[in-house]
């Protein structure tokens, strides 16, 4: 298993690829305090009267569904390059047990997504702060105490995307469709959610990855909204605990077909 984690590791880190998504999300990060530096001058160009009602979106949360949909594109890559090259041939020459392979992607891809996740949102986070400076704009203006532990949580979303990418890469096997599958599930999905008959639309939104990653974090979205006063909605731990059923689910779907279907 440690030659096989080896292998993967050199894999991963050896093509460009790699360094394209992430260098994807640090652009982001960088558009992130960009934003901030915006929300700060507008903040000083209003009266004084006027400053108070001033609301922005907090850039660590605008930073998780680019984050997501990077890292789940790599955990997609991660699979579906090799059979586009041929190189699963290889790989399973080496590694004859394929539970083994799979297994050693989904270590190092978690390990990746997990490191590049918790770094976009806290240095996101901590940057927004230290351009805001002593601003008061009412969406900076939480204890740090109390928003750590929302951003650690939340950043958990992003290891479990690229589970669910490198499981439905093993599914699929088809780069275009396991993205395309990742995005719906992400962006199409919810849209839809939202006008089934109440209160089923915040039923199965408050399970979609889009409202899990919020209620992980102890806020309300819009889904789960809907069916608040019938009491629908998850605590933080019950939210996480469905984020790791869902790359569960993801992988061990992966797994089955990849041990039974030839390459």
């Amino acid at each position: 298993m440690i030659d096989a984690l080896a292998s993967e590791w050199l894999k991963l880190r050896s093509v460009r690829s790699t360094w394209h998504i992430l260098g994807a999300v640090v652009a982001f990060v960088l558009l992130m305090a960009g934003f901030t530096f915006y929300v700060g001058s507008l903040w000083d160009g209003l009266p004084a009267g006027q400053r108070a009602t001033l609301r922005a979106a907090q850039p660590e949360r605008l930073i998780l569904m680019p984050a997501q949909i990077c890292l789940a594109v790599l955990g997609v890559l991660t699979m579906t390059s090799e059979y586009a090259t041929g190189m699963i041939r290889t790989s399973l020459v080496a590694v004859p047990r394929r539970h083994t392979v799979l297994a050693a992607k989904a270590a190092v891809v978690a390990a990746v997504a997990l490191v590049a996740g918790e770094v976009s949102v806290f240095v996101t986070f901590f940057t927004g702060r230290a351009i805001i400076g002593d601003r008061l704009i009412r969406d900076f203006a939480a204890p740090m105490a109390e928003e750590l532990p929302k951003l650690f949580a939340t950043g958990l979303s992003v290891p479990m995307l690229a589970m669910v990418g490198l499981g439905l890469g093993a599914v699929l096997r088809s780069t275009a469709g396991a993205i395309t599958t990742v995005v719906g599930l992400l962006f199409v999905v919810p849209r839809f959610v939202v006008f089934l008959p109440s209160p089923w639309n915040a039923r199965v939104g408050s399970v979609l990855p889009e409202d899990l990653t919020l209620q992980a974090a102890g806020e309300v979205p819009l889904a789960v909204g809907l069916g608040k006063a019938a009491g629908v909605g998850l605590s933080p731990a019950a939210a996480l605990t469905v984020m790791a059923l869902y790359a569960v689910a993801a992988l061990g779907t992966g797994a089955v077909m990849f041990t039974r279907t030839d390459v």
